[in-house]
């Protein structure tokens, strides 16, 4: 098992290196995406919300069935590393042509190659995850570790930016195609190198009992994964409303859209340390915490924006990316140490499982914050142009209630969720020195 003190820092780095190609292709796929095919395609918000939400329908049954099949193959055949590999190998092809569509499309193309793209992300993302836990098993140490892999994604998301900018002029299914085949090109390289020469971390004992159930008697694991997805639908809906937001309420355009993705994940990279610092002293859960109070008070002022508010709408897409940091970094920290627990009460591991369940959360709001923004703002007219080519006052009012209020409202059940988690560091070691005795 690596250990912070004694493993070269290589070994995080190594870790992270997938991070960053897989971050590439994020802001096209799950931000842009939806409205590029609702708006500029001309499928519809409805149809486009429908199929998304079917997508993430899917990883509903996908992401149990790839977690268990993770845990149970055997060490030698390489129990993360391969089932990475045979997602690298699927998810190259679907990337490419979910970002490259043809002229005229139809939802059984987007259904069918996002099908195959999603499966292709549970396979590397469940295993990808459920690695550091092996790789790592220090309180803070994981945090370091996690934060490598998160800090990586950053600054892939920050290169995409950068990518976006400087081919502005250029259509953007253009855009879209050249980051396909760039992030197919380096995940071959990083690949590679990390499968190659990462190490496998600890052993991990193959479960004796074939089975698949949900752990419905591990509470604290439950906890963390209602407040995670809770804070990913809050997360979700402005994701996935940006453009529509930027487009119609601050009625700025395209380039201003992509200065200010570019501005939200930078300074959620510059803010990562400031939470990896603290959560060197204060529980992961209550810095966690911290946060997401910090992103509700930030999300307050949204309704006071106006169009024109280019400047302002900059400003709170600067703050929200610092908090952005902690969302990345720590809860998934919180959640290998819940895998820890889970292994000492049950005398198994199933860490490979208990992410599939982190993995199917995570994508599963994202799906339910498209399903009901869409549909919703469908329904009040948001596609529908007056007489001056505005939209309705009242679908602008629907649209800032989805994109800012209900976050806070989201946020605010998390926070009460985790703010008392009763696994902090001192119970932590003391779980993992009962580990180390058996």
């Amino acid at each position: 098992m690596l250990d912070s003190s004694k493993s070269p820092s290589r070994h995080r780095i190594l870790y992270a290196l997938p991070a960053f190609v897989l971050a590439l292709p994020t802001i096209p796929v799950f931000v842009l995406l939806p409205t590029f095919y609702a708006e500029t395609l001309g499928l519809g918000l409805a149809i486009v919300g429908a199929v998304f939400f079917g997508l993430r329908l899917l990883d509903v049954v996908s992401d149990p069935i790839l977690g268990w099949i993770s845990d149970y193959i055997p060490e030698r055949y390489g129990k993360r590393k391969f089932p990475m590999a045979v997602g690298g190998i699927l998810g190259a092809p679907a990337l490419i042509m979910l970002l490259s569509p043809p002229e005229t499309v139809t939802a059984v193309y987007l259904a069918l190659w996002g099908g195959v793209l999603y499966l292709a992300w549970t396979a590397i993302q469940i295993p990808y995850t459920a690695w550091a836990v092996e790789l790592e098993s220090d309180y803070t140490a994981r945090v370091q570790l996690n934060g490598a892999r998160e800090g990586a994604g950053l600054f892939g998301i920050v290169a995409a930016g950068v990518f976006g900018i400087v081919f502005a002029g250029s259509p953007e299914q253009d855009r879209f195609q050249w980051l396909a085949w760039a992030t197919v090109f380096l995940g071959i390289i990083t690949f590679l190198i990390t499968l190659w020469f990462t190490p496998a971390g600890r052993p991990v004992t193959t479960p004796k009992r074939f089975k698949l159930s949900f752990p419905s008697q591990n509470k604290l694991f439950l906890r963390v994964l209602g407040a995670w997805f809770i804070n990913g639908l809050a997360n979700g809906l402005p994701a996935v409303c940006l453009q529509l937001f930027v487009r119609h309420y601050i009625q700025a355009d395209d380039q201003d859209m992509t200065i200010f993705l570019g501005i939200y994940f930078l300074f959620a990279l510059l803010g990562l340390p400031l939470w990896l610092w603290m959560g060197k002293s204060v529980s992961k859960h209550r810095v966690w915490c911290f946060s997401m109070v910090a992103a509700c008070l930030v999300f307050a002022a949204v309704p006071f924006l106006g169009p024109g508010d280019v400047i302002a709408f900059g400003v709170i897409c600067a703050l929200t990316g610092v908090c952005l940091g902690s969302d990345l970094a720590l809860p998934t920290a919180v959640q290998a140490d819940c895998a820890d627990w889970d292994r000492l009460r049950f005398q198994e591991d199933r860490t490979g499982s208990l992410f599939a369940y982190w993995s199917m959360a995570t994508k599963l709001a994202l799906g339910v914050a498209i399903g009901i923004a869409f549909p919703v703002l469908g329904a009040f007219g948001l596609e529908d142009k007056t007489p001056t080519g505005q939209v309705s006052e009242l679908s602008l009012l629907v649209l800032v209630v989805i994109y800012a209020l209900l976050p806070i409202v989201l946020k605010g059940i998390a926070i009460a969720m985790m703010w008392r988690f009763p696994l902090g560091k001192k119970q932590h070691d003391a779980v993992r020195v009962r580990l180390e005795r058996l």
